[in-house]
């Protein structure tokens, strides 16, 4: 479970909360039906209108990826490359078949496996480069739902406040009404601008953010099916795969790599 995306919410929620109960707001007040219908019910309508069944389809995973997104092991990963290369060195890339065939990472797999049965090194960083895009696109798709619902539901609110508004212009008559009726018209702008903010475009920022974090952990893997295919050294292969651990990682991530792991395809 990511404690950014929860803490991140429910901090985001409570300033909310307590903005609005410094300024004697209540609760009630916010409540809305019929502009909670028109702002989230128009933007999901129109969402859907914008895109593929496919699309769609990808929403769930972008939920559950960004409250918990995978965790890529760098350095064991990068162990497993090490090790990897040591092997191909000592027996020739052959030896690594029933490595290629025990992989469960698709990129390692599939580079693994290109690079045993002799192809073309530059065919087979093309494939495991495309193979990386598809990735990083599918994670992106759910990415792209949000960001449109994110940019439907202020319009949508705001068609609601003018929608209240009109109702309110045709009653002038009773002009004790006026004022709590235009505070309610008002409503579905906060609708729309809320959920905009809150939930739509930033669950869209989460899900592109891991999109990158997939690619560029992938640039690694690739770098180092590479360099095992071109036989590099492996102490040289290592140093050139550090490069690719998070700053996080720091000094102690780059010593930590040193040591050989049995983990990581």
């Amino acid at each position: 479970m990511d404690l950014a995306t929860i803490g991140g919410l429910i901090f985001a929620l409570v300033a909310i909360a307590v903005g609005a109960a410094l300024e004697h707001v209540t609760l009630s007040s916010l409540l809305g039906s019929s502009a909670f219908l028109i702002v989230i019910g128009g933007t999901i309508g129109a969402t859907i209108v914008s895109h593929t069944t496919e699309d769609l389809r990808s929403v769930p995973r972008g939920l559950r990826l960004s409250f918990s997104p995978p965790k890529q092991d760098y350095r064991a990963m990068i162990d497993l490359l090490v090790g990897l290369s040591e092997k191909a060195r000592r027996n020739g890339l052959l030896s690594l078949q029933e490595d290629a065939d025990q992989a469960t990472n698709p990129v390692v797999h599939r580079g693994l496996t290109m690079a045993v049965d002799g192809a073309d090194p530059e065919a087979v960083v093309s494939v495991m480069q495309s193979l990386s895009e598809q990735q990083a696109n599918e994670i992106l798709r759910g990415a792209a739902v949000f960001e449109t619902a994110g940019g439907f539901a202020p319009t949508l609110g705001i068609m609601g406040t003018v929608m209240g508004l009109i109702t309110i212009m045709g009653n002038l008559s009773d002009p004790d009404t006026l004022g709590p009726a235009i505070a309610v018209a008002f409503l579905a702008t906060l609708y729309g601008l809320g959920s905009a903010n809150l939930v739509f475009l930033p669950m869209s920022n989460k899900i592109k953010g891991i999109a990158k974090q997939q690619s560029h952990f992938n640039e690694m893997i690739i770098a180092g099916i590479e360099g095992i295919q071109a036989g590099e050294n492996p102490r040289n292969l290592r140093e050139k795969l550090s490069i690719y651990l998070p700053s996080g990682g720091g000094a102690r991530g780059r010593a930590a790599a040193g040591a050989p792991a049995q983990e990581g395809a």
